[in-house]
């Protein structure tokens, strides 16, 4: 599995842990850098191969805190 691949599947556990709902992946740069946002809350996460040093190669709200939009029974 590519890099990018295992980090994508990485933050959509992260994120659904959370709470979110995340939509298709877009390609901000071909096969280093993708962003998603949950379709509840619009929070987003992104993912990079290469960050750079202050940065995470998972990072955003999706993955920090909960979505304000779930349900509760």
């Amino acid at each position: 599995m590519r890099k990018i691949e295992a980090l994508k599947k990485e933050a959509i556990e992260s994120a659904k842990f959370r709470g979110h709902s995340l939509s298709r992946f877009r390609t901000i740069r071909k096969g280093s850098w993708v962003i998603s946002e949950c379709w509840r809350c619009a929070r987003q996460v992104s993912v990079k191969t290469n960050p750079l040093p202050n940065e995470a190669e998972i990072m955003g709200e999706a993955v920090a805190v909960g979505c304000i939009n779930l349900m509760v029974p």
